[in-house]
């Protein structure tokens, strides 16, 4: 009877088949169509020197991919578990969630977003934390810079920010794009990346965010995409990439693109440089007959615009200093006949952020934009000039840029305020208080971080806030 229920399915099959439901709906993410752009690949002897690799990749926004590239770094070689820990371990680090923009913020050795490396080794096989940081100073010894980008020319004198993205496996990113340019090297496990060209954002379904930002995410649920809330998506053609240890990956500015880590060690370093936006060519003077086209460098060698000491407030996701301050205060000095102080102070006040409380953010240093216009004003003669603005050096920039930048409070030690309501907390406490006789230190930090998912710290700040530095509080006497 085998052909009479083949009869049967028949229709069933067919009117699957011939339904309206678009290939890949409710499917894991790639499922609507093969990827079809190709991605150039390099070995370390076919890589493009830093002009070839500007002109053909980084001015048309065109990944690569370069396999093998830093086999022979310090970091390759080197950093185990063990060595991170005996090394760099008191260092710290920012720490999210394994599921970018839905997982909630975990708790490090003290403070919530934020973990010592000694802490994370420990700890990073059996939790959900994700470092994502800005990559402390004192490890860029041990990073490789692949010589297309660092044996001579501009790209290598233009770097933004380093980060270090680190997890125990299972990680998955939403679909996203970077404000910068970036080198990303995978020195543990393995990345499946799928990227879409910035050309095809029109489709992305783009989450709402301000107008200027260079980066964003999309609204796709990568692990169920719906064709038919999200139907143009289906129009997208898309690359399938797997990076391995050892291989670096070229990411184009703005280029869209969804990462799944794969393994139970994933450690890589992404290298942000400056975006070029419609600069054809770039400076290569210092490119030469001496020059080593094949030999890594550490990055060491370089100057970043941020680089962060391993502890303090963070500088991630500031800047370009050429592109973005430089450039600016150029225009904005430019536009009056002369420029004073008063000038300067009127412009930054209106800044988000010139008003924070010094009291509620005390890792935050208090604004002085008239010490910042000083170190500008190069003739002390009360007046700034576009010529000053372009002879102030970086560390110049560097200190204006302290005292104008958004307060973001992610970077802070002050995470745990803005993510847990002032309100929450003083609900808790007169609940608390008017159902107990008396409550002891310990037991108010076990409430705390069971119902806030804080941390011990800040329960003891809030004990402190209450008795001082007695244990035990007689909840009649708090008023």
């Amino acid at each position: 009877f085998a052909w009479f229920r083949v009869l049967l399915l028949s229709p069933i099959l067919i009117c699957t088949f011939g339904s309206n439901v678009p290939v890949g709906h409710l499917k894991v993410l790639g499922s609507h169509r093969p990827p079809s752009v190709i991605i150039d690949e390099f070995t370390v002897d076919t890589a493009p020197k830093p002009e070839e690799f500007y002109r053909d990749y980084v001015r048309h926004s065109k990944p690569a991919v370069f396999r093998g590239a830093v086999l022979e770094s310090k970091a390759y070689k080197t950093w185990s578990d063990a060595y991170i820990r005996e090394h760099y371990g008191d260092l710290e680090a920012r720490i999210e969630g394994k599921k970018e923009k839905w997982d909630t913020i975990p708790a490090g050795e003290t403070y919530l977003g934020r973990d010592t490396f000694r802490h994370f080794v420990d700890t990073y096989h059996n939790s959900s934390s994700y470092m994502v940081s800005e990559l402390p100073e004192k490890m860029y010894g041990d990073v490789a810079v692949i010589p297309s980008v660092g044996a001579c020319g501009l790209i290598g004198k233009r770097f933004v920010e380093i980060d270090i993205w680190w997890n125990g496996g299972g990680g998955k990113s939403v679909i996203h794009k970077d404000a910068y340019n970036q080198i990303n090297c995978l020195y543990r496990g393995t990345k499946h990346w799928k990227l879409f060209e910035y050309k095809y954002e029109k489709w992305i379904y783009k989450h709402k965010e301000l107008e200027d930002a260079l980066g964003g995410f999309s609204e796709v649920n990568v692990d169920r995409v719906d064709l038919i809330k999200h139907r143009n998506f289906a129009k997208i053609p898309w690359s399938n990439l797997t990076i391995h240890e050892g291989d670096c990956l070229y990411l184009p500015k703005s280029y869209y693109h969804q990462v799944y880590s794969e393994g139970q060690n994933i450690l890589a370093v992404s290298l942000l440089f400056s975006r070029f936006d419609d600069v054809n060519e770039i400076d290569m003077s210092d490119c030469n007959d001496e020059t080593d086209y094949k030999a890594l460098r550490p990055l060491s060698d370089f100057d970043v615009m941020w680089k962060w000491a391993g502890t303090g407030y963070m500088t991630m996701g500031w800047g370009d200093i050429e592109e973005n301050y430089r450039n600016e205060l150029r225009s904005y000095v430019g536009s009056v006949d002369k420029f004073t102080v008063k000038h300067w102070n009127q412009h930054h006040e209106t800044l988000e952020g010139f008003d924070i409380p010094r009291e509620k953010f005390p890792d935050l240093e208090s604004r002085n934009f008239t010490k910042a216009f000083k170190a500008f004003d190069k003739n002390k003669d009360g007046i700034l000039s576009v010529n000053e603005i372009d002879q102030s050096t970086w560390d110049e920039f560097r200190y204006y840029a302290l005292q104008f930048e958004d307060y973001e409070p992610s970077n802070s030690y002050m995470f745990e305020y803005s993510l847990i309501p002032y309100e929450r907390v003083l609900k808790l406490i007169k609940m608390v208080l008017k159902s107990q006789e008396k409550l002891t230190r310990q037991n108010w930090i076990k409430l705390y971080t069971k119902e806030t998912k804080g941390t011990p710290h800040y329960a003891n700040i809030v004990f402190d806030g209450l008795v001082g530095q007695d244990d035990v509080v007689i909840c009649k006497k708090i008023t």
